[in-house]
């Protein structure tokens, strides 16, 4: 349940901190936020045998929750990006610049690649003969790599002037562990709970 207080408190501090609607730019932090701190980690912890909110349904059911809710993270960092790319565009900023922007944008196209490789698990004739059990072990490693590229431009945008300019002291440094513990979170679970045990 550690992850879930981590997922609560760093989700409310950043969208107390961005103050969705006092600006344009306000909206990049707050739904990039929501999208990987909040909705894709919910989504990854649906089958953690720990710290699941739906810990006595079937996989059927928690495979539908995990999709919803990586449809809803999708969505939520299309709508940042958007955010974003409208704010340099109306204020004659270049795109792309800075690290936290090159892996922003590898990190968007990776997840919308990594979410077709969950709809094949839904139609595996589609996987060019993979074995399902297979694919279900690459979509799961592949997710980990798409959360810990999100985990990186998350502490990387935390550098920005505008973040620095308005978190400071303990509190920068206590959000800059944060989406590195998720990350963890995440990694540790897909090796425990998904990948298979060498006995």
């Amino acid at each position: 349940m550690v992850a879930h207080f981590i997922v609560v408190l760093f989700t409310g501090f950043m969208v107390y901190t961005a103050w969705p609607g006092s600006s344009l730019f306000s909206w990049h932090p707050t739904l990039m936020t929501i999208a990987f701190c909040c909705l894709m980690m919910e989504a990854i912890l649906i089958f953690s045998p720990e710290s699941s909110l739906l810990g006595s349904a079937t996989r059927k059911t928690k495979a539908k929750f995990h999709w919803i809710f990586q449809v809803s993270a999708i969505t939520c960092a299309l709508g940042g990006f958007s955010a974003i790319f409208a704010n340099k565009w109306l204020n004659g900023y270049p795109h792309f610049t800075s690290w936290h922007g090159l892996t922003g944008i590898s990190t968007i196209v990776y997840i919308c690649i990594q979410a077709l490789g969950g709809v094949l698990q839904f139609y595996p004739h589609l996987a060019f003969g993979i074995k399902l059990v297979d694919l279900k072990k690459y979509h799961a490693t592949s997710g980990t790599i798409a959360f810990s590229l999100a985990v990186a431009t998350l502490v990387l945008g935390m550098f920005s002037s505008w973040f620095t300019s308005v978190v400071t002291g303990t509190a920068w440094y206590a959000c800059a562990v944060c989406p590195g513990l998720l990350g963890f979170i995440v990694t540790r679970q897909v090796m425990n709970s998904i990948l298979p045990h060498k006995k």
